[in-house]
């Protein structure tokens, strides 16, 4: 061998050896690091929840749930949960990677729940058809109390301002003190603080909050409520401010914003109202800012973003209106009918069809960015965990929507 080819051979040997002794050693329990993306989130009645990329719509995870789910997700503390519609079960996901990470029971007759859960200060708020609302500790998992309702609960609680408002199908109206009953021990019931029964009423809408007054729309007398919280204005706290009578009964969730009430009804209708009424000039309803016309009917919760409002139509539509006179901005059509609430979320609009796909539409434009087939009719709303918050962006408070 050559002097040049054997100094080539001892230089080799010598950085395969240092190489060798600069390579880590993991052991078996030892992994590497895992980076994550944001998700958005969503289920269908095929009983699969869904993690999806929000910018390219490619599926991040999967996890198949042993009962069906009409309740939306909702992320919170760094976790995914979900109840099921026919047993008293909540389930934990973890967020990143989709394993169930824990069932948690409650005693609710084994009926389920329609509505989505809510969930502040540790404390998960779960509305059962049982006609009861459960308050359930995520430290522990326990139950600390339920409080028994009149009729069973469809939509879902609003937390305002220390207190849980929540209506029930046999026309009632409920204030509970968000704290009370978490330190007595099982089978604990706390107390109302107020509650308020109307003759004739029916809700499955979820009540939306803009202190000092609560909307609510309701199925059967096809009534948008306004109910007092507090009364600068010389009204009673919990007795009826206003009511507006539509044609159609009302399952979509109002919005209060800005001064304004908007909410869909079964009058193929788009409702906003101005709230900003004063009775010293006699005025004791709400005036009409705008009403639209739609296809058929809107069961979709309106979700009001950046002067614009997003909904969905059962005419397998989704609108976007704007916000000062309700003139078209665009629609989308999808191949379904649209009962799911749309979030718009960074220049988005999340939406899911009975066509079995969600949509991510631009808000500007309302083209479509991307669509993801999820094997199964969407009747619930997505969620977005953006990994920076212990709580995900959800879309507006809407419960069982069909």
């Amino acid at each position: 061998m050559s002097q040049r080819w054997r100094h080539l051979l001892l230089s080799f040997l010598a950085s395969s050896v240092l190489l060798v002794a600069c390579k880590k050693e993991y052991s078996p329990d030892e992994t590497l690091p895992v980076s994550y993306s944001p998700n958005v989130i969503i289920s269908s009645n095929n009983q699969v929840v869904f993690a999806l990329n929000p910018t390219s719509g490619q599926k991040s995870w999967e996890v198949g749930l042993p009962s069906p789910v009409l309740a939306s997700p909702i992320v919170y503390n760094g976790s995914v949960f979900i109840a099921s519609s026919n047993r008293d079960t909540l389930y934990k996901i973890n967020s990143k990677t989709g394993q169930i990470t824990r069932k948690i029971t409650y005693s609710g007759s084994g009926v389920g729940a329609k509505a989505t859960p809510i969930a502040d200060g540790r404390i998960i708020y779960v509305a059962s058809m049982s006609g009861r609302l459960f308050a359930i500790d995520t430290s522990d998992y326990s139950t600390k109390w339920s409080f028994a309702a009149d009729g069973p609960l469809e939509a879902s609680p609003t937390i305002h301002n220390g207190n849980i408002y929540f209506a029930s199908t046999v026309g009632t109206v409920y204030c509970l003190e968000k704290t009370n009953g978490t330190t007595a021990p099982l089978p604990a019931s706390p107390s109302a603080t107020w509650s308020l029964t109307i003759p004739g009423a029916s809700f499955v809408s979820s009540p939306a909050v803009a202190a000092p007054y609560l909307y609510i729309g309701s199925l059967t007398d096809s009534n948008m409520y306004c109910i007092y919280l507090n009364a600068p204005d010389g009204g009673t706290v919990g007795l009826t401010r206003w009511t507006y009578k539509t044609k159609g009964g009302i399952k979509s969730s109002p919005a209060a914003y800005k001064g304004t009430c908007i909410f869909g009804a079964n009058d193929f209708r788009l409702y906003c109202l101005d709230t900003t009424i004063d009775p010293l000039f006699g005025i004791t309803v709400p005036e009409v800012r705008w009403i639209d016309s739609l296809n058929s009917e809107v069961v979709s919760s309106p979700f009001p973003y950046d002067q614009t409002v997003y909904v969905g139509c059962k005419d397998y539509r989704v609108y976007a209106l704007r916000m000062i006179n309700g003139s078209a901005k665009w629609t989308f059509s999808s191949n379904g009918v649209i009962t799911s609430s749309p979030l718009a979320y960074n220049g988005t609009v999340y939406v899911g069809s009975f066509d079995k796909y969600l949509y991510a539409l631009d808000t500007a434009r309302g083209t479509l960015k991307w669509k993801t087939n999820i094997n199964g009719q969407i009747e619930c709303s997505p969620v977005i965990d953006d990994l920076t918050k212990l709580t995900g962006h959800n879309s507006q408070i809407s419960g069982y929507t069909n």
